[in-house]
């Protein structure tokens, strides 16, 4: 065989086998917080578990998934829905309906839509309930401890479905990530949490949340804000980030960086944004 064709081909195997690696098992933990404009969608992809946490508030979080999956994984352990507003779920719906899913979990909140209806069916019995003290364990050390709510709520529909939003404090080696959903301030100062390391800021940095109290308890070294560019809240607030940033944490904002990624490696994590 000529030298030159033989050199292309190894050149060729060299850089499939370089990009099949990108995919093999590692012991590092991976967690996005996708721009999917106004919602939450979070993905962790754990080194035996994949969950997703919410699916923002269309379709767009399809895209999100294929642009950080391999292409022939066609499936997610774990699916969360922290609470049933729009902007967290609506995105679970094509999720659910392209996706092999394992588990789906929520806290039992009642809600009165044509999307959590279609939730409700499309989870059907793959469906769990997940409230009070319980950890959602991804294996290898990954662990995440449900913080809220205390209780799960019977299909009753609140009044303020924020206030039942779940929260998880994830956990791996040294690090520590506080997924706060939409909850509140009152919620809060119920949570059994002090200084962490790394903040999904709550209800999209809307001054509902994340108190001045609250902030000087944990003492987020970066703060993720998940929320869409120009959108009518006027989300997130300025006292929020003002507050955020006078704590010392480096604040993230999706609108204004993309999807950030958290990649956990032994006791050191390392943040870098995606404009994606």
């Amino acid at each position: 065989m000529n030298k030159w064709l033989m050199t292309f081909f190894i050149l060729v195997i060299a850089g499939l086998l370089v990009g099949f690696s990108n995919f093999l098992p590692s012991k590092d933990v991976t967690i996005w917080v996708f721009d999917v404009g106004q919602g939450d969608a979070i993905f962790i992809d754990a080194p035996h578990k994949q969950m997703l946490i919410d699916g923002g508030p269309d379709e767009l979080v399809l895209e999100r998934l294929a642009a950080v999956m391999p292409w022939w994984d066609r499936s997610i352990d774990i699916v969360v829905n922290t609470h049933p507003h729009a902007d967290h779920l609506a995105g679970l719906l094509p999720v659910l309906e392209r996706y092999k899913v394992s588990q789906v979990l929520d806290a039992d909140e009642g809600y009165d839509t044509p999307e959590f209806a279609e939730y409700l069916k499309l989870a059907n019995l793959h469906r769990g309930i997940l409230a009070g003290d319980v950890t959602v364990d991804l294996g290898d050390g990954v662990h995440l401890k449900t913080l809220w709510p205390p209780l799960a709520y019977n299909d009753n529909i609140l009044e303020d479905p924020n206030d039942g939003s779940i929260v998880f404090l994830l956990e791996y080696g040294q690090t520590s990530i506080l997924l706060t959903g939409d909850a509140g301030v009152a919620e809060e100062d119920l949570w059994e949490v002090g200084d962490i390391d790394i903040l999904k800021v709550g209800h999209h940095g809307s001054d509902t949340s994340s108190s001045q109290e609250f902030i000087d308890r944990i003492k987020p070294e970066i703060a993720v804000i998940s929320v869409g560019e120009g959108n009518d809240y006027n989300h997130p607030s300025t006292f929020v980030v003002d507050r955020l940033i006078r704590a010392g944490a480096a604040v993230f904002r999706t609108d204004e960086v993309g999807s950030v990624r958290i990649k956990m490696q032994d006791d050191e994590y390392f943040v870098k944004t995606f404009p994606f």
